[in-house]
């Protein structure tokens, strides 16, 4: 197996799991994201992926229909060109930020408690919590989305110059 199917093969696997999918579309996603803008057509997606065309047609529709993929066309060419959606990255990079932000408030709440009963505690206390783990996650959450949300904002500059 050669390195870009190997590459395939992983990125599928991954994508299979982290976005719910079927193998075969997960793999359509991996080799996408391996094309980039230049896209790929069904015919070569069909030859790479060594799948029937009805079943790359079904996935390639699912695809379209839930916005991970589109496609687009050359002038004097009628093939289809697909491309992974660049609002697909987006939305799932919100829903990172979204995750994180509703992590780091439960743990600003964890927090709130714990310093809460800490308080009834004799300073000197073996019994108080220890809140540096709580602080250090804090910040790890906070330095993750600040870096995510500048990283969507380069995303959605570099699509707009597109």
């Amino acid at each position: 197996m050669d390195r870009k199917n190997k590459l395939i093969e992983k990125m599928g696997v991954h994508l299979e799991h982290k976005e719910q999918l079927a193998p075969l579309a997960a793999r359509i996603l991996a080799d996408l994201v391996l094309k980039g803008k230049k896209g790929e057509t069904f015919e070569n997606l069909v030859c790479d992926l060594q799948a029937s065309k009805s079943t790359i047609f079904t996935h390639l529709t699912t695809l379209q229909a839930s916005n991970r993929i589109t496609y687009y066309t050359k002038p004097g060419d009628r093939k289809k060109y697909f491309i992974l959606s660049p609002n697909a990255l987006i939305h799932s990079m919100d829903e990172m930020i979204q995750n994180w932000n509703e992590e780091c408030d439960i743990h600003r709440e964890i927090v709130k408690y714990k310093k809460e009963i800490n308080e009834s505690f004799p300073d000197d206390s073996d019994e108080k919590f220890d809140l540096d783990f709580h602080h250090e996650y804090l910040n790890y959450l906070e330095q993750a989305t600040g870096l995510m949300q500048n990283l969507r904002t380069k995303l959605i500059e570099n699509h707009k110059n597109d």
